[in-house]
């Protein structure tokens, strides 16, 4: 009753007081002008604190609002300090530019610059949009951000990543050099840093940011700062998450009576008739799974009804928990990071298990005229990965074959029946007690000094050292016709210890309207690798106790190797800005690397840019009321690429008992190691030159509430490394690495950001786009002609993208037996044989006849168009965030070998073989197939699923919910209340849906990949 009574009491009270302050309310008439230039500020938000009720100002600056007497207004405006006053009949209110927002800094590689004078192009990832996804490898939550940096990815644990900026370079590697607070690596990410660890990434896409970095820098420079601590209290964030991973990309799959069904109209297709005694089916006019398909040597296996994708992929939890403690004085600043993560993958028994710490101290001296500090990371990765080949399996596996034999041993195919596909449970049994551990120690000590104003010394000393210890067993199996009697283990370890040292002089000018900044430096860096492995079989215990090479009893090798490579630079930077409006910017750096020959050991490596902030000229005047910021900037400059084997210019020779083995005894039974050359070396090689061009333009309107960059490329890549092969008459080893190949790529990238505020709702859209085009401008003439990717499926001509596909042109289906008899009347046919509901190919060269020479380029993967969509969205303390990423682009479909053509009839084939059925019910009635699938038969005589052709060349197109992200935090009332500083709850769904027409498993990722799981995640941040 007391409680009742009290309620009452306060609602009266609560009615009361908004009676009396409502009965004196004010109207408020004013003006909000920005305080430098005096101009209207349109769109600027004017609300009372802690409510709905508020206005934005009109297209002259202007408001009405009818508000209680005495009360506060708060006033904001993007790219503005938002300020409160009190409400008044008539109010001028002037807001002052936000410095912060207007001297946004990026680092750019030894040094930073403010946003504003950029000059070449460089795309800042926003780390509040990818820091809670969870993945082991921040890279992999890129994919779709950053216009013109493309990332190809699967979900293997631990997140594995391909990444290219502004597409393919080279033949060699044409990844980008990743800088993490200044150590360069192209290391996996996911051992070295984790994204709650990360403050900013920035991305140098064209030469004249990425020339610094010199020789290493063709790939693109990806620039990676952790967060470090600031003076103030002692801060403690705490991040938690779990997250539930869902196999979502898999191709629907014939049972064991729907493949009979297909079986027998398959052999009905070429025999007219049913089989009899099959060992599965039986015999008859209908397929009937008999109780045994395999009866011998004691084991008997049933005929099963096994749905391998189930068996194998498995829905799998993954859980990440990360704390981040810091405290910071005016001499001494310090934080430390602890990071978990545990993901089981969708692959049966493949893990990811890590375990890392941050560590960063900066002590300072002499009013900050001397800091001393270091940032290090420890990572421990322990990890079972999946057997190789496996995701291809589990279409080729047939759905008779059960798990396991009548003894409970593993079930196998009848070889020359069932097909000789492995069982799938027993190789992810063998992986399971395997064991793959690396530790990495990866981080930096520095020294900075400033003896005068504005100018800094500094010298660094960063160390990239990582352990890895393998250990694979195979053990003895039996597996129904097949067994393995003979058990081995390779046991492998290897270290790399990469070090840097880099000394750097940085001078800040600024007088009047002139303002300049002077960079010089000197980097050693080395990079020294060691492995040895070991092989032994037989041993006599099995368990894992025992699985040691010391008590194999058979055979035993080992191996070791070692590799060193070494790089010595100086380089130099000057950036200028007039009036910040007149930019230049100058690079130039020179390196000297072991990979080369004396002749050419040297390379430099110059850029140089122009920016035009055309906002700030007077004659502009007129748009200070919409037009914010308009840049005109251009660049030029060369990069270089030195990713080759460390000993290209040496000649090798190679030692052993088989190829270059030599009878000195006369006995011809004694046999001594003979030497044999490998390859020639070459001292004239020099590093690979990379020459840019970049022209880009940056708009911002209304106060920067819609920006807009554009940015047009054109990258020359000459003098190739690259080994031709030659002809055998030229002798053995005379293979040689050569500056012999050309390439180019020029594109367009487009980024447009719309953010706005109303009140207590604020929204932001960001839309990235990028083209680009690949193509071959020379190759030597020994390779003119030929040159492919080793698999010949694809071939690399002038004038073509890198790794075209080559093959037969699919002329569409034989619908009719009338067509069949009217080619077999125009052409001669060498290659395939015509039918109906077989596939037809074009006579490309006209000469006739269907042979080799009619193969033709059938186009590449290269995207035509990617991009991202991100939506976000927040709401007092809730915030949404949705992002689309999507390609436009052909995608070789090479599951349609298993999905669409029955004559690989030992595979699980897709349920798409049923429309070719109903198709070929329909012909019996019409005379006409009527179908996309060719007609289902046993034997590959027309040569569809044999090489490479245009019917597999699909629309590999698509748009993806990539992520979507909920989020909640507590109001700051409440979190005074508990003692909290900041407090945010979350959900997310990673993959949601995929908009495409390819018919594949998934169009992200083609060909027979790790499959990219459906995520479900709940998270949790705390700070204290």
């Amino acid at each position: 009753m007391n409680v009742a009574k009290k309620l009452l009491a306060s609602f009266l009270l609560l009615f009361v007081g908004c009676s009396i302050t409502f009965a004196q309310a004010i109207r408020v008439n004013g003006i909000v002008t920005d305080k430098s230039e005096g101009s209207p500020l349109i769109g600027a938000s004017v609300m009372i604190p802690g409510t709905t009720v508020g206005t934005i100002t009109d297209e002259n600056g202007k408001f009405t609002l009818e508000v209680p007497a005495n009360s506060e207004l708060e006033v904001s405006y993007i790219g503005y300090t938002t300020i409160t006053v009190r409400a008044a009949q008539t109010l001028n209110i002037t807001l002052q530019e936000d410095q912060d927002f207007l001297d946004e800094v990026v680092v750019t590689g030894y040094m930073t610059e403010k946003k504003a004078d950029l000059t070449g192009s460089v795309s800042v990832v926003k780390m509040k949009d990818v820091a809670t996804v969870p993945t082991g490898n921040v890279m992999t939550a890129l994919q779709g951000r950053v216009a013109g940096m493309n990332i190809t990815t699967d979900g293997t644990p631990g997140g594995n990543s391909d990444t290219r900026v502004r597409g393919i370079t080279t033949f060699n590697n044409s990844g980008p050099l990743y800088v993490i607070d200044g150590i360069m690596t192209r290391s996996s990410l996911n051992t070295i840093v984790q994204s709650n660890d990360i403050e900013s990434i920035q991305v140098l896409k064209d030469a004249a940011s990425a020339a610094i970095y010199g020789a290493q820098a063709a790939g693109g420079v990806i620039i990676i700062t952790t967060k470090r601590a600031q003076e103030g209290k002692i801060k403690v964030d705490f991040n938690a998450s779990l997250t539930a991973q869902t196999y979502a990309t898999g191709i629907p799959l014939l049972n064991t009576q729907q493949w009979g069904e297909v079986y027998w109209q398959a052999y009905k297709y070429d025999y007219g008739t049913t089989p009899t005694g099959d060992i599965v089916y039986g015999s008859g006019e209908t397929p009937v799974p008999q109780q045994f398909y395999y009866d011998a040597n004691g084991i008997k296996i049933r005929v099963g009804d096994t749905d391998w994708q189930k068996e194998i992929y498995q829905t799998s939890l993954m859980q990440k928990y990360n704390v981040n403690m810091s405290k910071g004085e005016k001499n001494h600043v310090a934080s430390l990071s602890l990071t978990y993560m545990d993901q089981k993958g969708l692959i049966r028994n493949t893990d990811y298990n890590s375990f890392s710490t941050r560590m960063m101290n900066e002590f300072r001296f002499l009013d900050n005229r001397l800091k001393i500090g270091e940032n290090f990371s420890v990572t421990r990765v322990l990890q079972h990965t999946k057997p190789s080949g496996i995701e291809e399996e589990v279409l080729a596996q047939h759905p008779a074959i059960p798990l396991y034999d009548e003894n409970g041993g593993y079930a196998g195919g009848y070889v020359g029946k069932l097909g000789d596909k492995p069982n799938m449970i027993r190789l992810t049994d063998n992986i399971a007690n395997d064991k793959h551990e690396t530790w990495r120690l990866f981080g930096n000590a520095y020294v900075d000094i400033t003896p005068i104003k504005n100018f800094t010394l500094r010298t660094s000393l960063g160390v990239n050292y990582s352990s890895g210890y393998n250990s694979t067993f195979v053990p003895r199996w039996v597996e129904g016709a097949r067994s393995n009697n003979e058990n081995s283990l390779t046991v492998s370890h290897s270290n790399s210890l990469n070090w840097v040292w880099t000394n750097t002089a940085n001078y800040n000018l600024r007088t009047g309207n002139h303002s300049a900044q002077f960079l010089l430096g000197h980097e050693v860096k080395r990079d020294n690798s060691n492995s040895f492995s070991g092989t032994g079989t037989n041993l006599g215990i099995e368990d894992l106790d025992y699985r040691y090479l010391a008590v194999a009893e058979g055979t035993k090798t080992v191996t070791n190797s070692s590799n060193f490579y070494s790089m010595i630079s100086y380089f130099g930077k000057i950036t200028y800005s007039y009036a910040g409006k007149y930019l230049a910017s100058a690079t130039v750096r020179r390196d000297a690397s072991s990979r080369f020959g004396a002749k050419n050991n040297f390379g430099v490596f110059p850029s140089f840019s122009l920016g035009w902030r055309i906002s700030e000229e007077p004659f502009m005047a007129f748009s200070k009321g919409w037009l914010s910021d308009l840049k005109l900037r251009g660049s030029y400059g060369i990069n270089g690429n030195d990713q080759i084997t460390d000993n290209a210019t040496y000649n090798l020779y190679s030692i052993d008992l088989n190829n270059g083995s030599y009878n000195l005894n006369g006995d011809n039974k004694t046999l001594e190691a003979g030497t044999r050359r490998t390859r020639l070396g070459n001292e004239y090689l020099r590093w690979e030159e990379t020459t840019q061009t970049n022209f880009g333009l940056d708009a911002g309107f209304l106060n920067n509430r819609l920006n807009f960059s554009a940015d047009y490329f054109n990258k020359d890549t000459d003098g190739m490394l690259y080994a031709p092969s030659v002809a055998a008459v030229v002798g053995e080893g005379s293979t040689q690495y050569q500056n012999c190949a050309g390439m180019n790529n020029r594109g367009f990238e487009f980024v447009l950001n719309w953010r706005n505020t109303r009140g207590e709702f604020s929204y932001e859209v960001d839309l990235n786009l990028a083209h680009y085009d690949n193509k071959i401008t020379y190759l030597p003439e020994e390779i003119y002609y030929t040159f492919g990717c080793g698999d010949g499926a694809t071939i690399t001509n002038v004038g073509r993208p890198y790794g075209s596909w080559l093959g037969y042109r699919a002329d569409g289906l034989y619908r009719t037996q009338d067509e069949v008899d009217k080619y077999n009347s125009t052409y001669t046919v060498s290659y395939g044989r015509p039918g109906v509901g077989r596939l037809r190919w074009a006579d490309v060269n006209g000469d006739g006849s269907i042979t080799s020479s009619d193969r033709e380029v059938l186009g590449s993967d290269n995207p035509k168009l990617s991009g991202g969509l991100n939506l976000s969205a927040s709401y007092k303390g809730f915030d949404l965030s949705v992002f689309f990423n999507g390609m436009v682009r052909d995608a070789y479909n090479n599951s349609k070998y298993y999905t669409d053509l029955f004559q690989n009839w030992t595979g699980n084939h897709s349920t798409r073989l049923l429309r070719a059925l109903d198709a070929w019910k329909v012909y019996e009635k019409t005379g006409v197939y009527d179908c996309d699938i060719p007609a289902l038969t046993t034997n590959t005589r027309n040569r569809e699923g044999s090489t490479t052709n245009s019917w597999q060349v699909e629309n590999g197109s698509y748009i993806k919910l990539k992520t979507v992200t909920l989020g909640y935090s507590l109001p700051a009332s409440l979190l005074e209340t508990v003692k909290l500083r900041q407090a945010r709850f979350y959900l997310q769904a990673q993959n949601v849906f995929c908009l495409t027409r390819y018919t594949g498993a998934d169009p992200e990722g083609l060909g027979y990949v790790y499959p990219m799981p459906r995520t479900f995640t709940g998270g949790i941040t705390i700070g204290f």
